[in-house]
């Protein structure tokens, strides 16, 4: 954690400090008599010397400094006071009024030019410590190390925080110096330079850093870097900041959700074998129920494991759409053709989507199109915009093969498939027996902000196994 005592110290520029230091009254009147004065007698001593040289010449200075260190309207009186005090002392006697008055219009018209310049520069400055002074907060309301490196990466002065996070003080770690209490993994990920600049601007990444109390801990470093005018890096600002906690919590929730995943593979395939085990022998009913039971194990099994890799936020049809039909695509090579752009699914829809598709390519190899060596399937999704956010349609067409009948009842299948858009807004289901095939339709809408971004942890109840 960096001491924000220390990077506060290094504030302002002393200059700079004292140029906008707030002043009374009292001195800046000092300061206006000072400085008039120095100035008067510098002309004094070069006009021993260079008696012709101009008597307002020594004054542009005097001007410009008042103004900077007093404000614009000293820098009036400066103007005032270096006309009246040149005059009074440097006018010989036996000028004509002409010259002195030609002298002073055009000493008064450069010197108001000089006031403006500085008093602009007093307001660039004012800006900049603003700046500087609203940046050094931020920082010490953050828990963050900032600090700045140049174009390569390196360190060229003290860094606050630095020296507290790993011990090093400087100039020990000056230059690439740093990089040497990096861990040796992770030190290609600290190499600046604009081809590691994302979308956003920065450049991210974490890295393991020996900590001077606790050894190794995982930091988050995020560079960004400051241009010219031309467009040329010139620095970098980079944060960073202790991830550790988070990073070891991701690791142990990855292992869980692995153990997690591997046990319920195993609960599917223990299902399965007591199923098949306790199966009668010579009981054709029987066995039709066994195998449709296994299958939508495998079905189930395939959304299951695609949402806890998936982490549970949410699952692409694709992936859905090929893990399910993995089985029946086997030796049917070309014969079930899947089309569609990427689509993300909530977990809640994608259990009973597997679940749909699967009891689709059942009913197509026992009745439908695949029961024919010609038949042909086709799976194609597609989205439209929509108020709420966009329409969703996927298809299921089946064709070349026997002459589709309605079914005398509807079975349990029919209602699986009816349920697959039952958690989406708007959620319908449509089957049609055309006598070229069967076709099914499932329309839904994903309201704004769906699939992904209300998305909870995975479940057994949240994939429809519960």
């Amino acid at each position: 954690m960096p001491d924000t005592e220390t990077r506060l110290t290094r504030g302002t520029a002393p200059l700079v400090a004292y140029i906008l230091k707030q002043r009374s009254i009292a001195f800046r009147i000092f300061l206006l008599l000072l400085i008039v004065g120095a100035a008067t007698g510098v002309r004094g001593l070069f006009g021993l010397f260079l008696p012709h040289v101009g008597f307002f010449s020594f004054y542009y200075p005097a001007v410009m400094i008042v103004t900077i260190l007093a404000g614009w309207r000293f820098g009036l009186l400066a103007i005032a006071l270096s006309i009246v005090v040149s005059t009074s002392l440097f006018l010989a006697p036996a000028q004509t009024l002409t010259t002195p008055v030609l002298s002073i219009i055009s000493f008064s018209c450069a010197a108001l030019l000089q006031l403006l310049l500085a008093q602009w520069l007093r307001t660039v400055l004012k800006q900049m410590e603003r700046n500087e002074n609203r940046f050094r907060q931020l920082v010490a309301a953050t828990s963050a190390i900032v600090w700045t490196t140049d174009e390569n990466g390196e360190v060229e002065e003290p860094q606050g925080g630095w020296t507290e996070l790993t011990g090093m003080t400087w100039p020990s770690y000056r230059g690439r110096a740093w990089t040497n209490i990096v861990h040796a993994e992770d030190r290609a990920k600290v190499t600046f330079d604009a081809g590691n600049i994302d979308s956003s601007g920065a450049y991210h990444t974490e890295i393991r850093i020996k900590h001077t109390q606790t050894g190794w801990r995982w930091f988050a470093m995020r560079a960004v870097p400051i241009r010219d005018s031309s467009g040329n890096i010139r620095e970098w600002i980079t944060t960073i900041s202790d991830v550790h906690a988070r990073k070891l919590a991701g690791d142990r929730r990855e292992i869980v959700i692995g153990e997690l995943r591997h046990r319920l593979k195993n609960l599917f395939t223990v299902i399965g074998s007591i199923a098949q085990s306790s199966r009668p022998r010579n009981q054709p009913v029987v066995e039709q129920y066994i195998a449709k039971l296994s299958g939508r194990l495998q079905a189930l099994s395939a959304a299951a494991d695609l949402v806890m890799a998936r982490r549970g936020v949410s699952l692409d049809l694709g992936e859905i759409v090929r893990a399910t039909l993995a089985p029946f695509t086997e030796d049917r090579s070309g014969r079930i053709r899947i089309e569609g752009p990427p689509l993300q699914l909530d977990e809640q829809t994608g259990g009973p989507m597997a679940l749909a598709i699967y009891e689709l390519a059942t009913n197509a190899i026992k009745y439908g199109a695949l029961s024919a060596p010609e038949g042909r399937v086709m799976l194609n999704w597609r989205f439209e915009p929509d108020p709420r956010g966009r329409r969703v349609e996927i298809v299921w067409r089946e064709s070349d093969g026997p002459v589709c009948v309605p079914p005398r009842r509807f079975g349990f299948g029919t209602r699986v498939i009816k349920f697959a858009a039952s958690h989406e807004t708007s959620g319908a289901v449509g089957i049609e027996y055309l006598p070229e095939g069967l076709r099914c339709r499932i329309g839904f809408i994903q309201v704004h902000g769906s699939p992904a971004s209300d998305a909870k942890e995975p479940t057994l109840e949240s994939i429809g196994i519960l």
